[in-house]
């Protein structure tokens, strides 16, 4: 089988990334021939040591539509050289290239579109687009799906495959050199992970840093608001160190003491399921796509956009033993509900099906 991933913008360090990788290796392993067409990315590497191949896209965004023609037209020759079997497009801008793609090229493969999440002022338009262009769309989440059906898209055309999440221990000679490499002293470590983008509302995290002295308070990944955060954050008493983007994400989780998510919405954080499958003690806003998968025992979830409930759980969280390791053992247990290996079944029963021409995705 051959399968084309298409991303709407660059490969970089994100969660629909890492879903790509992992699907990739996934259908390389079974013989498959897997292409990613997107912008250029730092993790371009990680998808070649998966064994799939990577074509680059010019870069597209949202209102750009002379991008859009660039990107189409280059992934419509990739379409023809490939020939793919399958394309599975990731979010509502690759679906729609993907369609054109297809159109263009005359030719038959199955349309398979994963919805990731968005901004919740971005689904009506969204379920509007897709309504037209694509008979069966997959839902990353049970948020996904409920924020598309109430906006609209027909709940008899998604399916919900949730995403999986899940890394192994880091041995601790790794964890020690990563302390050595990032300087790291016998202070607590609170870190939050992931990109520097407004969704994050790493402003929150600053804001409970500056309330809590003691602890090394750290943020990890890259994004375009670093510079305005690092800003804010030297405003704010100096209190969040930034790490840029960590390639060893296991062995950051095992020296932290407490992870901390602000987000203002997610459609499912890899970065925390990761988290909780290591036992790491998680402090996150209770928003849709945390609280559907994550049980209450397993983490302590605040309200959304509060300082004050974030860093007085993280204190809870950094002054009582018995509650991290409770905490820990919860989120190991809860964790099994989101292995990757379920996740990979079910994509891999679609492709075989998308692939067939079988119901609903011909």
């Amino acid at each position: 089988m051959k399968i084309l991933h298409v991303l709407p913008s660059t490969f970089g360090a994100g969660g629909m990334e890492r879903l790509v990788i992992q699907l990739a290796g996934d259908a390389v392993s079974k013989g498959d021939t897997v292409v990613v067409a997107s912008g250029p990315g730092a993790w371009e590497e990680g998808l070649a040591e998966a064994g799939g191949a990577h074509v680059t896209l010019p870069a597209t965004s949202r209102g750009s539509a002379f991008g859009m023609v660039m990107a189409t037209a280059r992934l419509a020759g990739c379409v023809n050289h490939l020939r793919p079997h399958v394309v599975h497009s990731h979010n509502v801008r690759a679906t729609v290239m993907a369609r054109l793609a297809l159109t263009v090229t005359r030719h038959r493969a199955a349309l398979v579109p994963t919805v990731h999440g968005m901004a919740p002022s971005d689904y009506r338009r969204a379920s509007s687009i897709l309504r037209r262009i694509t008979l069966q769309v997959i839902a990353c989440a049970p948020s996904v799906a409920r924020s598309l059906e109430v906006t609209g898209f027909p709940s008899s055309r998604i399916e919900v495959i949730t995403n999986g999440a899940a890394l192994q221990p880091a041995t601790l000679e790794r964890q020690s050199h990563l302390r050595e490499c990032l300087g790291l002293g016998s202070a607590p470590l609170v870190a939050g992970i992931g990109r520097l983008v407004e969704q994050k509302n790493w402003p929150l995290f600053i804001e409970a840093a500056h309330r809590l002295e003691g602890p090394l308070f750290a943020i990890a990944g890259d994004g375009p608001l670093r510079q305005e955060l690092m800003d804010l954050a030297q405003r704010s008493g100096g209190r969040v160190r930034f790490f840029g983007v960590v390639d060893d994400m296991a062995a950051l989780m095992g020296v932290a003491s407490c992870i901390v998510s602000t987000s203002s919405w997610e459609g499912l954080p890899l970065t925390l399921l990761e988290a909780l499958s290591l036992g790491t003690p998680v402090v996150a806003t209770a928003v849709d796509g945390v609280t559907d998968i994550v049980p209450p025992t397993a983490a302590l979830l605040v309200t959304p956009g509060d300082p004050e409930a974030v860093s007085e759980a993280i204190l809870r969280v950094l002054t009582d033993d018995s509650l991290s390791a409770n905490l820990r053992q919860k989120a190991l247990a809860a964790a099994l509900e989101w292995q990757p290996e379920r996740m990979l079944i079910q994509y891999r029963r679609v492709y075989q099906a998308a692939a067939a021409g079988q119901h609903p995705w011909a």
